[in-house]
């Protein structure tokens, strides 16, 4: 039996069976942290063994020798390690009468106990490596059978992920222990093996030791998970192998290093035997030498006792081979061939290799001599239905949408995922940190720094960087997240730099150099506060770290890595003079519900700064699980919705990504498109359509698009073609002339010129023609409206009457309310539009950000209640009528105690038309507002919903990248934006105008004179604001709610628990005064509402 004892040996003492306590001196190896494994086989790196040169080469797994053991198992759930069956293992064990499970998956999502969400707390008391709590416990059996021509040669078996340890039988045999949830755990079972029919049995705990180093923010799953198969593997085997690609100064020839690993059973003889390698180029053509070692030659390879041996067992020079890059992944394909002595194929293996050369240098990060940015997501394992199984299909859906929305970049948060995830970032294009799964975040760095943890650290990364190391996608590996530093990092480091000298060590966590006297010491107290220190000749250092370091970052790091920092504190560290490395944020832009507000601004700064790489946004997909209420609706579930009182749980924290839980993008995904797009388009001079297309690609070249035009107005597409360009070199310039043709402008028309770059060819993710890039340009138009009112044909009428003030004119009625000042009524041809009063509002539902992060209610919520406590003892309402020969008006004047006085004017003409005058001073003590508007709910008469503004999806003042100005339909529920914890949402920025109508186009219409902040919901602010989940919020029967705003504030989201969740001051509602005026008319159809929007609406 092989225990893999990591470093230390065990101390004598407690340990726990279930939440049982006990004394041994020979502890469960579930709650022993210097044993990671027991007959667990050595990591190797992902590769399948073939019969044949022909399907290595294919790369088929189906056709590899393995037997897949997915399926329907028996299953049986404890709900604490002491309650599980304790002889299950037995070949002879009835399991008759057990339930049923498929393999893989999460058992709770199959039913069996329920998912756990926390953050940072750990679910169990800390008390390494010692589990207190109940630990559940799965136990699986099915029976398999061993495919003919298996019977010579070794049974590997192989689980390619289990949450959290588990033990394994073979027909009643012990064959091993393994823990590390997201690696591989493989068994030689050859000798377990009998005729027939045999018995697999597996025990999985819940949690083990090893969940101490697993405490990142997800849900916390178990069971076998990844997928589960039977290995064939000859007596004589390539066990392993490493690939290396090693470029000359000039980056134009490179060397193909391989040095395989051969594996033999003991009594086989290897005599005679050869590897052999083939490298073939991306067209299938052979490449290079055929390459011949002997067999012999690897086994008795001997190490120096100073030095160490050559990387390369096998070598060749390649010359001019094409190099992969996340633009252009380039793979070829080598094929290692096991040859007996008659030269008989005894296996093939294969693996895809990328030419690719990764420095780091000048602060910056260059791929094959070329500086790169990193435009990247934090992607954790989620399937709404599958928990943390993810299947092959989701897999590749997240990828595909990576590369769609102009991504290139992932970090494997926090874990490292299956193999198939690196096989398409490798095939796609994506640049790769490869993230060991080691979190301790509810402990800090204490375990970093314990000597008897070393080895459990040492043995996630080693075994990782073993698997992955052949995959060219992978740029950096990360040793972990969120678990401080010390020197077991240190250790880790070392290993992983002298192992692969290929690659770069990132890690957030190690940060600070005490040795420098400019290190400002933390207080023993609290991880965030700095003490004051001297520095070596008496010099007072400063209290608190400057430029975002401290003063720069451990030597074993290569990137400066940061969480969160605004972009206003990014651009502090480009400026820090002791900061001598790249620094790249490995996480920002956290995405809770309606958030991923200023990425302009963010990639403003990292464009200017040759130092910042760039950064990977928090995170990829809201981790919420697919349920159904008691109506038979579907929403999503978050933490709490499961847990038992006496869990922690961290609510909603784990709804942050860019794609809801179904991956179905957010609105916050199509700005992140547009700030990452590979073609930049400036105004160059707009009178002659005159265009600067810039490529911002770093190694393709513009001649892989085809670019096109559209002149619209509020109407749809007035002309369009194609603009002829050349091919632009990565990072350079050209200038075209989009061919528009002579037209005539209409008087108040608003033109826009909309550019688009085009794939030419199709790609892995994309049909040829996909649109990766657009533009949209304003066009000036000198023309001038005419004025909206016409004479009237009667003069308005004005009344007061026991409802209130009364206006009248053509078939439009208001009434405005004596005591509020309030529009209750706007009636049309005897008809109630309005469904509620018409009054301002000065506040939103909560965001993610607003609630957990800045704190609005705390801050700001003076404006929560504002439209009521102006009518209140706190406000006084003061009214004044009046008529002219063309107009009737009532101005209202509201004040409140607080210093704020709002100031209304209704103004009606003769033709129907109402002018609404909206004016707002705050007073200096009166803290911000979150929006400056009005509203109201209109009949669900008119559900058509026309409006001319930014869109189509949802945007704010700091996410409105990427949405451009047209004409859109749609109604109240294709407004909104249903977030998984319902908030704010469905804004359109820049709005001209929007109307309401029947099934006959008849309806109103509200215009600004400037553009407007408009929205529609089918329920109530109030109701978003009470609900917390999909489907809790009360839909109006007859009704929608319709916000006409002058402006919101932005959607924020640096991070979502501090006071930088709230938006950058150029997004907030900081002034000190606000006006600004629409009109309400009826309007009877399309070409009424264009015409009328050009009249009034000034721009």
């Amino acid at each position: 039996m092989t225990i893999t004892r990591l470093l230390l040996p065990f101390i004598a003492g407690t340990f726990m069976t279930g939440a049982a306590v006990c004394q041994t001196q020979t502890p469960a190896p579930w709650c022993d942290h210097t044993v990671s494994g027991i007959n667990r086989l050595p990591a190797r790196a992902t590769s399948y063994s073939y019969s044949n040169v022909e399907d290595a080469l294919a790369g088929d797994r189906s056709k590899a020798r393995i037997e897949s053991l997915n399926g329907t198992w028996s299953f049986k759930f404890a709900e604490d390690a002491a309650l599980a069956p304790a002889d299950f293992h037995r070949r002879d064990y009835d399991t008759s009468g057990w339930d049923k499970i498929q393999v893989p998956s999460c058992w709770e999502m199959q039913g069996y106990g329920y998912p756990i969400y926390t953050n940072i707390e750990y679910p169990f008391e800390f008390k390494p490596p010692f589990i207190t709590r109940d630990n559940p416990v799965g136990s699986y059996v099915r029976k398999f059978n061993i495919p003919e021509g298996w019977k010579k040669g070794r049974i590997i078996l192989h689980f390619g992920g289990v949450y959290s340890g588990y033990t394994v039988w073979v027909n009643g045999r012990e064959a091993g222990y393994a823990e590390d949830s997201c690696l591989p755990g493989e068994f030689d079972i050859t000798d377990c093996i009998g005729d027939g029919e045999n018995t697999l049995a597996v025990r999985v705990f819940k949690w083990t030791d090893g969940s101490y180093l697993e405490d990142a923010d997800h849900w916390r799953m178990s069971g076998i998970y990844r997928d589960v198969f039977l290995i064939w593997r000859p007596d004589i085997a390539i066990d392993d192998f490493g690939v290396r690609t090693i470029f000359d100064a000039k980056l134009e020839n490179a060397r193909l290093q391989i040095r395989p690993a051969i594996v033999q059973t003991p009594g086989a003889s290897a005599e005679g035997y050869t590897v052999t390698s083939r490298l073939y180029a991306p067209d299938g053509n052979a490449a290079g030498r055929l390459l011949t070692l002997s067999v012999n030659d690897i086994l008795s390879e001997a190490y120096p006792q100073r030095d160490n041996v050559y990387f390369a067992l096998m070598e060749d020079l390649i010359e001019n081979p094409l190099k992969w890059n996340a633009e252009d992944p380039n793979l070829y394909t080598l094929v290692l061939t096991l040859q007996d002595g008659n030269g008989n194929c005894i296996e093939a293996r294969s693996c895809k290799v990328g030419f690719r050369d990764i420095r780091i240098h000048d602060q910056q990060l260059f791929i094959n001599g070329v500086p790169v940015k990193l435009y990247g997501v934090n992607r954790h394992d989620h399937s709404e239905y599958g928990g943390k199984c993810v299947t092959r299909e989701e897999m590749e859906a997240d990828i595909r949408l990576m590369k769609r929305y102009n991504f290139n970049s992932l970090r494997t948060s926090h874990y490292p995922n299956d193999p198939y995830i690196y096989e398409l970032c490798d095939r796609y294009g994506l640049y790769v940190i490869d993230e060991a799964n080691l979190e301790t975040h509810g402990s800090g760095g204490k375990l970093a720094n314990d000597a008897s943890w070393a080895g459990a650290f040492l043995d996630r990364v080693t075994r990782m960087v073993i698997r992955d190391r052949n995959h060219p996608s992978i740029i950096f590996w990360s040793l972990g997240n969120e678990s401080g530093t010390g020197p077991n990092f240190a250790a880790m480091a070392g290993w992983v730099k002298d192992y692969d000298p290929t690659r770069y060590i990132h890690y957030e966590g190690a940060q600070g150099q005490p040795m420098s006297p400019l290190y400002v010491p933390l207080k023993r107290s609290s991880a965030a506060v700095f003490t004051s220190a001297e520095v070596a000749d008496g010099t007072p250092a400063p209290k608190e770290p400057a430029g975002g370091a401290n003063p720069n970052d451990p030597a074993f790091v290569d990137v400066v890595s940061r969480m969160y920092p605004t972009y206003k504190e990014l651009e502090e560290m480009a400026l820090n003079p002791h900061i001598d490395r790249p620094i790249m944020m490995c996480e920002y832009a956290h995405s809770m519900g309606n958030s991923t507000g200023g990425m302009k601004d963010y990639w403003d700064v990292i464009r200017a700064h040759k130092s910042l790489l760039g950064g990977h946004i928090w995170d990829w997909i809201d981790q919420g699980i697919a349920r159904t209420d008691k109506n038979g609706r579907k929403y999503w579930a978050y933490g709490g919705d499961f847990e038992r009182p006496t869990d922690h749980n961290d609510g909603n924290f784990l709804i942050n990504g860019l794609l809801f839980p179904d991956r179905t993008p957010k609105p916050a995904l199509e700005t992140c498109k547009y700030i990452y797009q590979p073609i930049e388009f400036t105004a160059d001079d707009l009178s002659k359509f005159r265009i600067i297309l810039k490529n911002r690609n770093f190694f393709a070249t513009g001649d892989r698009y085809y670019f096109t035009w559209e002149l619209k107005d509020e109407t749809g597409v007035l002309q369009n073609g194609r603009i002829e360009a050349e091919a632009i070199r990565p990072g350079e310039t050209a200038v075209v002339e989009v061919p528009v043709r002579k037209f005539k402008q209409i008087p108040g028309a608003t033109y826009m010129l909309n550019l688009y770059a085009h794939e030419k060819t199709a790609r892995p993710y994309a049909d040829a023609g996909f649109i990766c890039a657009a533009e949209q340009f304003l066009l000036p138009n000198t023309a001038q409206a005419a004025p909206l009112r016409s004479k009237p044909e009667k003069q308005p009428q004005i009344e007061r009457t026991d409802t209130g003030i009364v206006i009248h004119a053509a078939k439009t009625r208001i009434v405005v309310n004596e005591e509020t000042g309030y529009i209750d009524r706007y009636e049309l041809d005897g008809q109630p539009i309005l469904a509620a009063p018409l009054k301002p509002n000065f506040w939103r539902a909560a965001t993610d950000n607003d609630r957990r992060g800045w704190k609005t209610r705390l801050q700001c919520g003076i404006w929560e209640t504002a439209p009521e406590d102006f009518n209140s003892r706190f406000g006084s309402t003061d009214i004044e009528t009046g008529q002219t020969d063309t107009s009737a008006f009532v101005h209202v004047r509201k004040t409140m105690q607080y210093k704020i006085v709002l100031n209304l004017g209704y103004t009606m003409y003769g033709n129907g038309t109402l002018e609404i005058d909206y004016r707002l001073e705050i007073s200096d003590e009166v803290p911000e507002p979150l929006r400056i508007g009005m509203q109201t709910q209109i009949t669900n008469k008119l559900a058509a919903i026309t409006y001319f503004g930014q869109g189509p999806q949802e945007n704010y003042r700091d996410r409105m990248e990427g949405a451009f100005l047209g004409t859109y339909r749609t109604d109240a529920a294709g407004m909104m934006t249903q977030y998984v914890y319902p908030q704010e949402n469905g804004n359109r920025c820049n709005t001209r105008w929007i109307t309401f109508a029947d099934r006959k186009g008849r309806g109103i219409q509200f215009i600004g004179a400037t553009p407007l902040f408009v929205s529609a919901w089918n329920t109530t602010q109030d109701e978003l604001e009470r609900a917390k989940h999909i489907g809790e919020a009360a839909v109006l029967e007859n009704a929608q709610t319709v916000n006409i705003d002058h402006l919101q504030t932005g959607v924020g989201g640096t991070d979502t628990w501090s006071h930088k969740a709230r938006p950058s001051d150029q997004y907030r509602l900081l002034d000190k005064a606000y006006g600004y005026r629409f009109i309400i008319r009826p309007v009877q159809n399309d070409r009424d509402a264009v015409d009328a929007g050009r009249r009034y609406c000034t721009r």
